[in-house]
């Protein structure tokens, strides 16, 4: 690389490497304030958007040109440096700044005000980044390619350098470190470009014009695309992240790898080399968007995901990377830089808006998703058809896309329901929720109907309303599965009083062991789920259980951390089965929460934990918090039993007087885990850092 090209290629890549770095670090900051759930990203996802927004629009005004406005550029470096020791105050203050999150009823409008409170000056300071520094060099469209691979590697660091061996006070820290480097380094790229005007020389950039001048003088006036394509784009990024992470822990990594595909599309997009590859990449599109749709209408379960993860992951690459293209060939010459960018960033905006904050309000389900699939094969028909004049290619593509659409319309028109009726179907913050019945008969020949309860696309609780079946356990809470944690216990079997603390109420299947001496108090975080709980059309098992309860509306760990500070009386039993989907909370699984379960069990009591997972392998997790605690561990595989509308499960159950407790009922569906024969985890996560990358079942 030339020398005088050197340093707007390392400050904007710096810069770049902050903006998308940050992103997960405010991620991973958050989700525990907000219960764990994955809609915490998509919101984020959409602020970010919102800011890069107003950092280019910020861009436009300032123009980046020091000569023109010398006052405002001084005047943005030392906001960069005042932001720099806001983001270091953070890294101590970060607790007490967002007390008052987590607790309201509008929880996506909180977490972009906490995304606002944290990083929003900072992050359009930054988002500024690319604009000002290309105009600074003259004008040099292909630094956008430097400033994506920037992008590109603060995204790849995070989950594998500073999320699993750095801790969030310490990230922080770096992040406003990196801030004031960035600033020194964009300082003094001003003062080479404003002695090099003064000299008649400018940076050594490229002028405004390329090989593709003539079709861009073509489009010039027309804008739109210009907002268009950013907004279909974003719109299929944020809709794959929500439909992808339904039912999967959120972790960074999951997040990176759509990101980083996303920009990686950007970087070949925006550059003349990569041309060709982007163009061939419409191509893939419509098989891809196919194979998405087969997926989509086959209601993914287990293995099946990962064909899922695999379709989206390639269309937005593949899709991303084509209308990416497109807009690189449709940019205007360089006196207009910022505005092009200010329409992009708009284009992105309003897609993020769209995805993260208008469809959970508006849609029942992840109805942003196929709709997606429509856009990107439409805008993918109508940039191939604008690029190749040839009728053969456009009717190829608007028949696939024809097809799609109608494929799609009939999946959401008519829904599987598996023989069942839909009651009700409702979406929120913490994911979708669906209650449907079927008939049933009881082998005594009694005819009733069964209730069932699905998070996500997961079942978390059944019913039998059947004559004399109402407080059957069903599920994962039988006897031989998490309810051996209560029916095992001897003070169970003695008939003394018990008390049970539940994180996860689900529809309350575990109050089915609820007698009359009992206490039980259960958490729930979803409001949604907890009206289903307690609707007697709905369920029961809350209803008619005897015991002394109490349930309480909000995140778990908060409510035991405020059970620990209030002194209450320790707990027999405490099952620990707090899923969204199949999603674990991160922060119900730090070794700072099991130290707070740990405290609140009575030294004869059991912690059940709900290992029962598609994604990740938990049981070298289990075989590390037993070492650590030095507690015996056991384990338990209940295999299905339609027959007593038990779906099995896994079961890990830590107990610290283990000949207290008396045997599972075992028969052929019960098989002990040997948690001796797993490797257990090497660094168990914490509060501040930590990764269940390792136990992702590859």
């Amino acid at each position: 690389m030339q020398t005088n090209k050197l340093l707007p290629s390392a400050t904007i890549f710096l810069g770049a490497f902050l903006v998308f770095g940050v992103q997960p670090l405010i991620g991973r900051t958050l989700l525990p304030i907000f219960g764990g759930t994955a809609a915490v990203w998509v919101v984020c996802l959409c602020s970010f958007q919102l800011l890069l927004l107003a950092g280019y629009f910020y861009a436009h005004v300032l123009g980046g040109d020091p000569q023109r406005g010398v006052r405002g550029f001084k005047t943005h470096l030392a906001l960069l440096f005042a932001s720099a020791v806001w983001v270091c105050a953070v890294a101590f203050l970060k607790r007490d700044l967002l007390s008052w999150a987590g607790s309201g009823d509008a929880a996506a409008f909180e977490v972009l005000v906490a995304v606002l409170a944290l990083v929003g000056v900072p992050y359009v300071l930054l988002s500024a980044n690319s604009s000002m520094v290309q105009v600074l060099a003259g004008g040099d469209y292909r630094l956008y390619a430097v400033s994506n691979a920037g992008s590109l590697a603060g995204l790849m660091a995070y989950p594998f350098v500073f999320e699993p061996y750095v801790g969030l006070a310490t990230q922080w820290l770096g992040f406003g470190v990196g801030m004031a480097i960035y600033a020194l380094l964009l300082g003094l790229l001003a003062r080479r470009q404003a002695a090099g005007a003064a000299g008649g020389r400018g940076c050594g950039a490229t002028g405004p014009h390329d090989s593709a001048a003539t079709e861009r003088q073509g489009h010039s006036q027309a804008w739109w695309p210009w907002f268009a394509i950013p907004a279909v784009t974003c719109f299929l990024l944020n809709a794959v992240t929500t439909h992808l992470t339904l039912d999967v822990m959120p972790f960074p990594l999951l997040w990176v790898v759509l990101l980083a595909l996303f920009l990686l599309s950007y970087v070949i997009g925006f550059s003349d080399r990569g041309a060709a590859f982007s163009r061939a990449t419409g191509w893939a599109v419509p098989p891809l968007v196919l194979c998405a749709v087969l997926v989509f209408s086959a209601e993914v379960r287990g293995a099946m995901f990962f064909l899922d993860l695999l379709a989206c992951l390639l269309l937005v690459f593949a899709g991303c990377t084509f209308l990416h293209g497109r807009l690189y060939s449709l940019r205007p010459d360089g006196s207009r830089l910022t505005r092009f960018y200010l329409f992009n960033a708009l284009g992105g905006a309003v897609g993020g808006v769209l995805t993260g904050l208008v469809a959970p309000l508006v849609f029942d389900s992840i109805l942003e998703y196929p709709i997606a699939l429509v856009l990107v094969l439409g805008a993918t028909a109508w940039g191939a058809a604008s690029a190749n004049r040839r009728v053969a290619v456009k009717a190829a593509f608007w028949v696939v896309l024809a097809g799609v659409a109608a494929t799609l319309v009939w999946r959401i028109a008519f829904p599987s329901t598996r023989g069942r009726t839909i009651l009700v179907k409702k979406r929120g913050f913490f994911g979708t929720v669906v209650v449907t019945e079927m008939k049933a008969k009881a082998g005594s020949g009694a005819e009733g109907k069964v209730h069932e309860f699905i998070h996500g696309n997961t079942v978390h609780g059944v019913q039998a309303l059947i004559p004399g079946k109402e407080r059957m356990p069903t599920a994962y809470y039988t006897p031989n599965a998490s309810g051996f944690a209560i029916a095992g216990h001897p003070k169970y079997k003695n008939g003394e009083p018990m008390r049970v603390n539940i994180t996860g109420l689900g529809v309350g299947v575990l109050f089915c062991y609820g007698r009359t001496n009992d206490y039980y108090r259960a958490y729930e975080i979803s409001k949604d789920a907890l009206d289903i709980a307690t609707d007697t059309n709905l369920f029961t098992f809350v209803s008619d259980c005897p015991a002394k309860k109490d349930i309480i509306l909000g995140d778990a760990r908060k409510g035991l951390e405020a059970e620990l500070a209030a002194g209450v009386e320790p707990y027999d039993v405490i099952v620990v089965d707090a899923f969204t989907g199949d999603n674990l909370p991160y922060h119900l699984s730090t070794t700072e929460a099991f130290d707070l379960y740990f405290k609140l069990l009575k030294p004869d009591g059991i912690l059940c934990v709900n290992i029962s997972n598609w994604h990740l392998s938990l049981q070298p997790f289990m075989r590390a918090l037993g070492d650590r605690y030095e507690v015996p561990l056991l384990g338990i595989l209940a295999l299905p039993d339609l027959r007593t509308l038990s779906f099995g499960g896994m079961m890990a159950f830590f107990c610290p007087d283990p000949s207290k407790i008396g045997v599972p009922p075992f028969d052929d569906k019960t098989k002990f885990i040997d948690f001796r024969k797993f490797e257990p985890m090497r660094r168990l996560p914490t509060d501040e850092k930590g990764s269940f990358v390792e136990l992702i079942q590859w």
